[in-house]
């Protein structure tokens, strides 16, 4: 789809934040932050498109997630709180830019949610990354229309938040399984060692 801006009555909310690791190491986190124990909302994720455009990877994806609402809110709009949301992500690595859009697919027709985060490397701080996100939340109903608004947005800024704990959580497993995979190599290096001292020593008796 294309960000299109609208004319509608809205609420938007709009963050920055900076992360202490280098672009590429955000971005890589960013592209692998589902499934994540610290935001279970987001359930399921589907490659629906992936190729390369002009040096960039561009990506489409549907998400599914879950969020808790109301009874009234579900009476009042059949909405029972599993959303699908269709992803498109481009990654641009000589630019170092990653920008991601998203949009619900369901309720549509009385809840309009318009989401873009940017990462991109901080201008003055050398191997710091700032994350922009922005969310533009539409709400069509006979009533309660502001306060569905406001409710929507409190959920989505507390999630966002998850979402940024998200990706130091996937920095921290990749380094782990980094170190991990480094061990186990000194390991397995050593005991090939071990084994070639061992035969040339055997050699050697002879």
């Amino acid at each position: 789809f294309q960000w299109v801006p609208s004319v509608l009555p809205m609420k938007i909310w709009t963050s920055e934040h900076v992360f202490d690791h280098d672009w590429e190491t955000v971005v890589h986190a960013a592209w692998r932050k589902y499934p994540n124990p610290m935001n279970g909302a987001v359930t399921a994720v589907d490659v629906v498109d992936q190729k390369m455009h002009e040096g960039k990877l561009v990506s489409e994806r549907i998400l599914q997630s879950h969020f808790p609402i109301p009874s009234w809110a579900t009476k009042l709009t059949g909405f029972s709180g599993t959303q699908y949301s269709h992803e498109f992500t481009t990654i641009d690595p000589n630019n170092r830019h990653m920008q991601l859009t998203t949009r619900n697919l369901c309720g549509i027709s009385f809840l309009r949610v318009d989401e873009e985060l940017t990462y991109r490397p901080h201008d003055s701080e050398h191997g710091k990354t700032v994350l922009r996100q922005e969310a533009i939340v539409n709400v069509n109903l006979p009533a309660f229309t502001d306060y569905c608004e406001k409710t929507f947005l409190h959920v989505y800024e507390s999630n966002a938040a998850k979402g940024r704990k998200g990706i130091e959580w996937v920095i921290d497993h990749l380094r782990k399984e980094m170190s991990d995979l480094t061990n186990k190599v000194s390991t397995e290096v050593q005991e090939m060692q071990e084994k070639v001292m061992g035969a040339l020593s055997q050699t050697r008796q002879r």
